[in-house]
């Protein structure tokens, strides 16, 4: 609704689901994920920034999607990551 921190993407619980659509077809070769710093943070803490994820690709023609990897992000390291695509 705004650009508050904890008001953009939630999930409820402690998994979610993200599915983005591309215009034009691409070779990911890394994705970043931004969070908040602790230092932003009204609480002081970011429990709700991702922990263990997954990230797969697919087309509509593919049931299920291919594997990129999985990562953990890093909570205490740099609001914004880096992660290399790993197949």
């Amino acid at each position: 609704p705004d650009v508050y921190p904890g008001n953009r993407w939630a999930f409820k619980g402690s998994q979610g689901y993200l599915v983005i659509r591309l215009a034009a077809k691409i070779y990911p070769t890394a994705f970043t994920v931004e969070h908040i710093p602790k230092t932003l943070s009204p609480t002081g803490t970011i429990a709700s920034a991702p922990r263990d994820f997954t990230v797969c690709v697919n087309d509509e023609s593919q049931a299920e999607g291919k594997l990129l990897g999985e990562y953990v992000y890093d909570q205490d390291g740099e609001p914004l990551q880096m992660f290399p695509v790993k197949v």
